[in-house]
């Protein structure tokens, strides 16, 4: 495994654990040498949306779903945060995508749990 990967593996090892100041320091080291490392991106917005700091969050996580469209929980969890900010027209087009990708992944079957609260 080399260097970056063991900081982003700790990252998210401090993430899980609530401990969301190492872990933006750490994800922040991975994006100081790939500023569009999107599983760095993801993890620090999750991290970001942790300790309050919505809008900041919501960029990092947005941004991690637009570097990897197929990944569907990257645009899970954008549509979700979106969601929680109130910002329904935003989130909705996420989901959306996630349903495109797998409608019968696990994501898929959240994704569709929260469309159906548009209908």
């Amino acid at each position: 495994m080399d260097a970056g990967n063991d900081v982003l593996g700790q990252a998210h090892g401090h993430r899980i654990n609530g401990e969301y100041e190492e872990a933006m320091e750490l994800y922040e080291q991975v994006l100081a040498e790939d500023a569009d490392h999107s599983e760095a991106l993801w993890g620090l917005g999750l991290s970001l949306m942790n300790v309050g700091e919505f809008d900041e969050a919501l960029e990092k996580i947005a941004r991690a779903a637009e570097l990897e469209p197929s990944n569907q929980q990257y645009a899970l969890d954008a549509g979700k945060h979106y969601t929680m900010l109130g910002m329904y027209d935003e989130a909705k087009p996420y989901f959306e995508r996630v349903m495109e990708i797998d409608p019968t992944s696990k994501e898929g079957v959240e994704a569709q749990k929260q469309l159906s609260y548009y209908e």
